[in-house]
């Protein structure tokens, strides 16, 4: 018999390793999937086989739409009502749960029914409190916390996700709070976990840094650079009030941050610079308050941002969200770890691109596009 168990178990190993390597087909074409509602955040699964892609609806209502591939071919398979608006999106990497920032929290919800289809699929909701506008949202890569931007209160609310689900998610407060800037919303972590990086768009106006950046709309007012924090993960768990080691200077409007692959290289987008930011981590990591940054013209407005898997390639989305009057852009740079890409590649996305992200397959990106109620699906090539 226990010969029999033995060769049960490495059958089982063998079976269960194949098929977790089985993966559906990246995508061959760019597409555009129409969603019922503005897009924002999106988030895929490690198998290529799933999209998860949180939507704005009427009156401060949202929804997920959820995308399969079926040989090679995204299409929504379900979209799931919620009762508050669908905007920045993090998967835990064990991916059984869904976080979606909502304005004053967070929505948790089970990936498994949301496949199903299943309307009930919400769990609990994490709360970040009236005011906060809680826009984006990162899960630890150890899955025991989440990290969300309230951008209308200047900080970032931290949340026992490991002891949330242990507790059936029941009416979840933060555990603590990190202090940052005005108005943050990107955030990203260093390969290894260590770090946490948040962008914040700028400062109040009592701080020691000069009014420099123009106004991005008719009636706005001049105003300081935007801040690029960066937070020791491990002192969030004990003293999240005093996580932040550093912070240097991001551009007018810093809205989103990634990380290259060997994390020595951050990429943010100043919104209001028309800019791509490079930063050089480990001039900054030896000095705390500076860092080594060059600025790309790059077009109107970038907001979202993100590196291809293999680090060849960064892409942006040009949201254009200002001036309505003409449409967006995705543009990607190959080689930009170089002072001169040696390649810029643009693509027409009228209609608000706001996010983009890299499929597990590495080669294919994904944008949303809010105004246009559409996310768009792109093979890069070299």
């Amino acid at each position: 018999m226990k010969v029999l168990a033995f060769i049960a178990c490495v059958l089982a190993l063998m079976f269960g390793s194949k098929a977790n390597a089985l993966s559906c087909p990246s995508p061959k074409a760019t597409t555009s999937i129409a969603v019922a509602g503005h897009p924002f955040g999106v988030a895929a699964t490690a198998d290529n086989c799933w999209m998860y892609v949180a939507l704005s609806t009427a009156a401060d209502h949202g929804a997920v739409a959820v995308l399969h591939n079926q040989g090679g071919t995204f299409s929504v398979e379900h979209t799931i009502a919620l009762n508050d608006r669908g905007l920045g999106e993090s998967l835990t990497h064990d991916e059984q749960t869904l976080l979606i920032t909502s304005g004053e929290g967070t929505a948790i919800l089970s990936t498994a029914a949301l496949r199903r289809g299943d309307a009930n699929a919400l769990l609990g909701k994490f709360h970040s409190g009236a005011g906060a506008e809680a826009v984006y949202a990162a899960v630890g890569p150890d899955d025991k916390l989440l990290f969300v931007s309230d951008e209308g209160k200047a900080r970032i609310s931290v949340f026992d996700l490991a002891k949330a689900q242990s507790d059936g998610f029941h009416d979840v407060e933060p555990v603590g709070r990190i202090p940052v800037a005005l108005f943050p919303v990107g955030l990203a972590f260093s390969p290894d976990g260590r770090w946490l990086y948040a962008t914040s768009q700028t400062t109040e106006r009592d701080s020691s840094m000069a009014a420099t950046c123009a106004p991005e709309q008719e009636r706005g007012r001049m105003h300081s650079q935007g801040l690029l924090f960066r937070i020791d993960v491990q002192k969030v768990a004990t003293d999240a009030a005093h996580a932040v080691v550093a912070a240097i200077p991001a551009g007018c409007n810093p809205v989103r941050v990634a990380v290259s692959p060997s994390g020595k290289q951050l990429w943010v987008t100043a919104r209001g610079d028309n800019a791509l930011l490079r930063i050089q981590t480990d001039e900054w990591l030896a000095q705390s308050n500076h860092a080594s940054v060059r600025h790309f013209p790059i077009g109107n407005s970038p907001v979202g941002v993100t590196v291809r898997p293999d680090g060849k390639q960064v892409w942006v989305a040009l949201s254009n969200r200002f001036d309505k009057n003409n449409g967006g852009q995705l543009v990607g740079m190959a080689d930009a770890t170089d002072d001169v890409p040696s390649k810029r590649m643009t693509l027409p996305a009228a209609g608000f691109p706001r996010e983009v992200a890299f499929l597990a397959d590495g080669n294919t990106l994904v944008a949303t596009l809010f105004d246009a109620n559409q996310v768009v699906i792109l093979p890069t090539t070299n």
